[in-house]
């Protein structure tokens, strides 16, 4: 038999209990902390809360949500949001109690999300973007957007939650609405949520809230809300200012968790950026970006995060030894209802605020006057690969006055001078690559080119390029430096030249200085590519210009470092 408590005593034992309970005070160093830790999130949403934005269709219909980046009104919202606005056009809501004008610029049907700018004022409220790869499970964070169209008079909603999942992965299809490497949070996001921000608990956007688990008889959150990461983001954000249609790129290769509880690669397809990368069935995968990876899960949620030719890092390990590779990887491309078509005009103005933020990045005095005459020493350090790697050193004298030709002269050991070559400045890239028949530029003047489009970007007012019309900016590109034993992640932005109908250059400019960084030329009917990488920008008169060049292609690898170098006005 099993004894109950007598009714009455127990009842007298909770009475005495919920007395104790009304009786006890808090410490005032406990209440202290709390009210402090309360005022604090109030004026975190008053300040960050005036950059979201509510989404309305041109009649006002429809319930998305957004939040502003920039004070030119540039923002983000969800790719099914900015879809469901006709002839990309819409409203704007923000806690001012107006509307604004809504243009919707790029789009990434992939990886959900769309940028918009609003117009209508001289500066918008914005926040920045953190980092997602510092949340934790456990951390605090805030979610805010309209949802079910509550806010008539456009201030957002607010709920308040933690991370409960970091590194999730969310199907698609048909290549859309896939959700890679995503945060997971308990913060409540329903419908019209979507779009909206997931803020950290210093007010920074480490996600757009874009998808929720719900009850299967309802549309009704169930405790699950997902949230692209700000990191996937920063990365197709050059591409989205310029309206492009940004796309993800893919290795073209598969992995399986081993026998040793390892990733090892179980299918390469040739040819694909892996196999080209070095590549092959049954290679163990270390790190992918500079992450460390720990399940197939793992790598698949991380592979859909990068952009179509990104350069992607990777270690291989193969019997025993570590290979670092990069993939190039190939594009992806989405499956849209109705083609997708860049507006030329956004994609100009992006043309051209990159190449002015070079300039500034370069001129020092931008109100200088521009130097007239220009010389510098170089010294190539050349290793040929053809022949067991044996290196030669070369030194060149090189000078160029205003617009004219550029001349080099090869030094040599013995004190004797070579052959004078000479430059036609801004026609020479277009030369080499319009010859008759279609080659591969070489290396010994791919360099020198490319030190005079350095020169020729910055000191030619108005900024050359033969004709802008024909340059258009191509979204990104990447760069890897190893800061403290790990890889650091920079993004580049990307102007595209066709030199001829079966050649082209990219100028990849670092998105956080401005500076070229790094210049691809790629001859379309070979394929065959040459990269030239500037490095190491150093001051000298009144220009920042870079001091080594590296060049690399099928034929050699070299180094070059420039010298000595000195200006006249």
């Amino acid at each position: 038999m099993i004894a109950h408590p007598h009714p009455i005593l127990t009842a007298s034992i909770i009475l005495q209990l919920m007395s104790a309970v009304a009786r006890a005070e808090p410490s005032s160093d406990a209440l202290a902390a709390a009210l402090t830790a309360q005022q604090r999130r109030i004026e975190l949403v008053a300040r960050i809360a005036p950059a979201v934005v509510c989404i309305f269709d041109s009649s006002q219909r429809g319930g998305g949500s957004g939040v502003i980046i920039d004070e030119q009104g540039y923002g983000l919202t969800n790719f099914h949001v900015a879809a469901a606005l006709t002839e990309r056009r819409g409203l704007g809501g923000l806690s001012d109690g107006k509307l604004y004008e809504l243009h919707v610029l790029g789009i990434d049907p992939t990886g959900d999300v769309a940028m918009f700018q609003l117009l209508g004022r001289d500066s918008f409220p914005h926040v920045d973007l953190g980092d997602s790869d510092t949340m934790n499970v456990g951390d605090r964070v805030l979610a805010m957007g309209n949802p079910f169209v509550l806010a008539e008079d456009y201030t957002p909603t607010v709920t308040l939650g933690i991370v409960t999942g970091v590194h999730r992965y969310q199907w698609g299809s048909g290549n859309t609405l896939v959700y890679s490497d995503c945060i997971q949070t308990d913060a409540p996001i329903n419908p019209g949520n979507s779009g909206g921000p997931l803020f950290n608990e210093k007010g920074e956007v480490i996600g757009i809230n874009g998808r929720i688990s719900v009850n299967t008889r309802g549309r009704f959150n169930v405790g699950f809300g997902y949230a692209i990461s700000s990191n996937q983001i920063c990365r197709f954000i050059p591409a989205l200012r310029a309206g492009l249609l940004a796309r993800h790129g893919t290795m073209q290769a598969t992995v399986d968790e081993d026998q040793d509880g390892g990733v090892s690669f179980n299918a390469v397809m040739r040819p694909g950026p892996a196999w080209d990368a070095g590549v092959r069935v049954g290679d163990r995968l270390m790190s992918l970006g500079g992450q460390r990876v720990v399940s197939r899960n793992h790598v698949a949620s991380l592979a859909w995060t990068y952009p179509a030719g990104w350069p992607l890092p990777l270690t291989v390990q193969r019997e025993g030894t570590n290979y670092d590779l990069t993939a190039y990887l190939e594009a992806v491309d989405p499956l849209l209802e109705a083609p997708f078509e860049t507006d030329s005009q956004v994609n100009l103005r992006e043309t051209e605020r990159c190449l002015q933020r070079y300039r500034r990045a370069v001129l020092k005095e931008p109100d200088a006057p521009i130097p007239q005459h220009r010389s510098w020493k170089a010294r190539r350090v050349s290793t040929d690969h053809s022949n067991e790697g044996v290196e030669s050193v070369s030194e060149f004298d090189l000078s160029q006055t205003g617009d004219g030709p550029a001349r080099m002269i090869e030094r040599f050991a013995d004190g004797t001078s070579g052959q004078l070559t000479q430059y036609d400045t801004l026609s020479a890239l277009r030369h080499i690559a319009g010859s008759p028949e279609p080659i591969t530029l070489p290396p010994e003047q791919t360099s020198v080119l490319a030190a005079l489009y350095l020169s020729q970007f910055v000191l030619t007012d108005p900024i050359p390029l033969i004709d802008l019309n024909n340059v258009h900016h191509a979204g990104t590109d990447a760069a890897y430096n190893v800061v403290n034993g790990r890889l650091r992640e920079r993004v580049l932005e990307v102007l595209e030249w066709p030199l001829s109908s079966y050649s082209v250059a990219r100028f990849s400019f670092d998105v956080e200085s401005g500076l070229l960084e790094r210049i691809t030329v790629r001859d379309i009917p070979s394929g065959s590519i040459s990269r030239i990488r500037l490095d190491e920008y150093v001051e000298t008169g009144s220009l920042r210009m870079p001091s080594t060049i590296q060049l690399q292609s099928a034929a050699m690898n070299y180094t070059e470092t420039w010298y000595d170098f000195s200006l006249e006005p």
